[in-house]
């Protein structure tokens, strides 16, 4: 008797198929999620370039032989240093978002596929987003190194 019951008081919902602009728009943001990963490893790896191309050049202009009179201000110092260490952390968290990672899942569980590129998405958001702040950070403190050389000569 209790479970007849409790099959009565059962809510139904009534659907109706989504309309043409309704699939669009989930359509569009199906597309965005999917392109959201790409879209995120390829900024890290824009950064990873930028990165060692600028600590390139910061190690090719200290392996002259002759040191440019500039490089022995303190200040000039201080602040390249600063900058080597921004564009060697940027290169560390843009390097964990494009680094391999093993996910293990059953193929038939769309929420634990759900929950694991909500995973992946958040993670690579993070890296990429850290290492472009902390790059820009290294982007500025040369601009102000630049700067002070400048104003010196």
């Amino acid at each position: 008797m209790a479970k007849r019951k409790k099959a009565e008081e059962e809510i139904f919902v009534e659907s109706v198929p989504l309309s043409p602009e309704d699939e669009r728009l989930d359509k569009l943001f199906d597309e965005m999620e999917t392109g959201s990963l790409k879209t995120l490893e390829d900024a890290a790896r824009q950064i990873i370039t930028l990165s060692t191309t600028l600590l390139g050049a910061f190690f090719g202009l200290l392996a002259f032989k002759d040191a440019p009179d500039y490089l022995k201000f303190c200040e000039v110092k201080v602040i390249g240093t600063l900058a080597l260490i921004s564009f060697m952390t940027a290169l560390y968290f843009a390097l964990r978002a494009v680094s391999p990672k093993r996910y293990t899942f059953s193929h038939a569980n769309l929420t634990a596929k759900r929950k694991i590129l909500d995973e992946m998405l958040n993670h690579k958001h993070g890296m990429v987003n850290w290492a472009s702040w902390i790059f820009g950070f290294g982007a500025f403190l040369m601009l102000v190194a630049a700067l002070d050389i400048l104003f010196r000569i």
